[in-house]
């Protein structure tokens, strides 16, 4: 029965939310192939412009991250995701009518709002419909880099298009009109819960709230509102650890989304050609986070262990690329932007950490809500140190993203020190847990308790 209802979730619900993660970063990264289509000469942005478009996106994502804490623990959270797509698409069309600086960060502004709320739902989708062990590599499949890798050669189709308007208009209006639709098909497909699965029975619908509830980190996503569960988020110092981490990793998120095809055609590549050049980064991510995740599944309390090794590669290529001289070593210097896509891998780890070690919907929603505050933050802060007066090479830019690289691993490593003190601590107050975790895991969710006050939980790391 349970591989029976894992097949169904991962042939249904996984290929949902991997399509909606994938569809936002193709409309976030289009802006960066729009510009080496042109799109900064057309809309006449100077100076820092094209910077402060990167940052704006995310000025709008943080205002709008609030409600969404508030909504998440009150609306079905299925139909929630729909209804923020479908009008998401139809603003990022808009981009193509834009002709200066003014009207883009309008746009800009307006799509952060409405892409605010995806990363923390998923997060709540993937704790509700998947078990711990299995967290790890779904998270790696929907937060992927297929967009990433999409983008650049469909990017390079479009750029082969004959057609009337300028090219980079038409990355925004077909991206936009596809998620559209998809938005609409999402309405109808994604259940808000386990028990509202329009492709399992009543049997299963019953065993799939069972399967998931062994998690202790509850199923129902509707519950009252408690302000004593954002208190014992806030106590909590593993919360400060993901802070810092994710403000960093953040930074280094916003120079590869915004600059990273900037960066490679400074090398000397056609428009063209450097769409295509920089797919290889978003391919060395994706292969690096599924295998790393992986690895999880087989081999128990090993992520913090990867979140900090995947680091090194990541630094390895910003060191490479902050040094070497790009006329001398052109290859050795790609090869460090290629090595840079190892920066999304301690990524996932984290966030399916946080799938796994955080109970209560309202703990839950303020911890995913958090995330992505400190994820907005992040990228607000990160473009403005690509100075436009250092394109194409932004060595200012380049050391961020290396100091970045290395608080990323020295986080993952007090994550773990804190998650093992912990543990020992709690078998050291009520003995070892119990065996009978879904019974517990029923109570949990009836209850709407949290980690902290679940006496028989353990944190994974």
């Amino acid at each position: 029965m349970n591989k029976r209802l894992r097949l169904k979730t991962d042939l249904v619900i996984l290929p949902l939310i991997v399509l909606t993660s994938t569809l936002a970063f193709l409309d976030k990264n289009g802006m960066a192939y729009a510009a080496v289509y042109g799109m900064r000469k057309d809309t006449h942005l100077v100076g820092q412009q094209y910077s402060w478009l990167g940052s704006i996106f995310y000025f709008g994502y943080l205002f709008a991250e609030f409600p969404v804490l508030w909504l998440l623990t009150k609306v079905p959270i299925g139909k929630y995701i729909a209804v923020c797509l479908f009008p998401w698409g139809g603003v990022l069309c808009c981009m193509a009518a834009c002709h200066n600086f003014a009207g883009l960060a309008t746009v800009r502004f307006i799509l952060g709002v409405l892409e605010a709320g995806i990363l923390p739902c998923l997060m709540i989708v993937n704790s509700i419909w998947y078990t711990r062990e299995e967290q790890p590599l779904r998270t790696a499949l929907w937060y992927n880099t297929f967009a990433g890798i999409f983008g650049g050669i469909l990017s390079y189709a479009i750029g082969k298009m004959s057609a009337p308007l300028a090219t980079w208009k038409y990355i925004f209006l077909i991206y936009g009109a596809v998620t559209m639709g998809f938005g609409i098909l999402l309405f109808f497909a994604l259940p808000d819960s386990p028990s509202k699965a329009w492709f399992f029975n009543a049997e299963e619908k019953k065993a799939a709230v069972i399967r998931a509830a062994k998690n202790q980190t509850g199923v129902k996503t509707q519950q009252k509102w408690k302000l004593s569960q954002v208190l014992e988020a806030l106590a909590d110092p593993k919360y400060y650890c993901v802070a810092i981490f994710v403000i960093a990793q953040s930074i280094t998120n916003a120079g590869i989304t915004n600059f990273n095809p900037l960066i490679i055609a400074g090398y000397g590549f056609s428009a063209p050609k450097t769409t295509l050049m920089a797919t290889p980064q978003a391919a060395v991510a994706l292969v690096a986070q599924v295998i790393c995740t992986a690895i999880t599944f087989y081999i128990p309390n090993i992520r913090c262990l990867l979140w900090t090794l995947s680091c090194l590669p990541a630094l390895a290529g910003a060191v490479m690329i902050h040094t070497l001289d790009i006329e001398a070593h052109r290859s050795a210097s790609l090869a460090g932007v290629y090595l840079m896509g190892f920066y999304n891998v301690p990524w996932v780890l984290m966030l399916s950490l946080q799938s796994s070690n955080t109970a209560g919907m309202t703990k839950k929603s303020f911890v995913s809500v958090s995330i992505a505050v400190f994820y907005a933050v992040g990228n607000i802060i990160g473009p403005q140190f690509f100075r436009t007066d250092q394109a194409p090479h932004y060595p200012l830019g380049i050391g961020a993203m290396l100091c970045c690289f290395a608080i990323m691993a020295a986080t993952g490593i007090v994550y773990w020190v804190l998650i093992v003190a912990e543990n020992k601590r709690r078998d050291a107050a009520y003995g070892k847990p119990g065996e009978n975790a879904v019974v517990t895991g029923l109570e949990i969710d009836e209850q709407d308790r949290t980690d902290r006050q679940n006496k028989e939980f353990r944190y994974v790391c």
